[in-house]
């Protein structure tokens, strides 16, 4: 008896196990397990019917991938941690002791990363060309219901561009701002908030004047803003701000075409909840 307990226990022990860990639901014979939907709750403090959510649409998205055949090259990998290496102001190096600290493996993060990537193609290929340009006059009355968020003139904003082909290099030329550094462009440009990106907008507005915005990786390099002058803003009409119209219908229709994309592959899928 006292043989036959110690094996039973064990028993128990990996039933138990498989409980805890057990396949909860089934999306296109890919498996959802009740432990990942618990670390979804907990990581992203979200409901479990949330978190159920977040899982379908991740399994879903995979396979969309797996059927288009998107391939990503190494070389396009590595770009896309220089750039957010850049983009934070440290080394690859640095970024690979901070994911260690927090628990993750290189190796891990490049294959989420590539994951990453492989989307962003998916949806500039498969998303994206199925929004249709607006007319002028859908843009009026897309003004007309948000006036509120477009009431005041854009920001004539007068900037300082520092391009380099290094972050040691822009550091260099930052820190020596009178002195001329091999490899790094300066130029003086006036730029309306209308024109630009939104995040290059929000990046500039929150920056001091007589200060640089935290450097960023581009295609043709990386690239910091010295902020002399920010203007002021006034009221205006809808001529004035156009531009600024046309880019967020256009983040919003990005939005919607996503889910849109999502709700018509979970509508085709087979999914279906495992009972144990």
């Amino acid at each position: 008896m006292k043989k036959i307990l110690p094996f039973l226990l064990i028993l128990f022990m990996n039933a138990q196990a498989e409980v805890i860990d057990a396949v909860a639901i089934d999306v296109e014979g890919e498996a959802i397990t009740t432990l990942e939907i618990q670390a979804v709750q907990e990581k992203m403090k979200m409901s479990r019917q949330s978190a159920v959510e977040a899982l379908i649409r991740d399994r879903l998205e995979k396979s969309a991938l797996k059927k288009a055949n998107i391939t990503v090259s190494d070389e396009e990998v590595q770009a896309k941690i220089q750039a957010i290496a850049s983009a934070r102001g440290m080394s690859q190096f640095q970024m690979r002791d901070i994911l260690a600290k927090k628990g993750l493996s290189w190796d891990n993060y490049i294959k989420q990363l590539t994951i990453e990537i492989k989307k962003e193609h998916f949806f500039r290929e498969h998303i994206m060309s199925t929004i249709t340009p607006p007319s002028e006059d859908e843009l009026r009355d897309y003004y007309e219901a948000h006036k509120e968020k477009f009431s005041s003139t854009p920001q004539q904003m007068s900037l300082v561009v520092y391009l380099a082909p290094t972050v040691e290099k822009l550091k260099e030329a930052i820190a020596n701002p009178m002195r001329p550094v091999e490899g790094v462009q300066k130029r003086n440009v006036l730029a309306s908030s209308s024109e630009m990106p939104p995040q290059l907008f929000g990046l500039i507005s929150k920056t001091a004047i007589n200060s640089f915005t935290p450097p960023v990786q581009t295609p043709k390099g990386v690239i910091a803003y010295y902020v002399k002058s920010k203007g002021n803003q006034s009221e205006v009409g809808f001529e004035v701000v156009r531009n600024a119209v046309a880019n967020r219908w256009m983040q919003e229709q990005r939005v919607q075409a996503g889910q849109d994309f999502f709700n018509k592959l979970k509508s085709s899928a087979k999914i279906h909840a495992v009972s144990r």
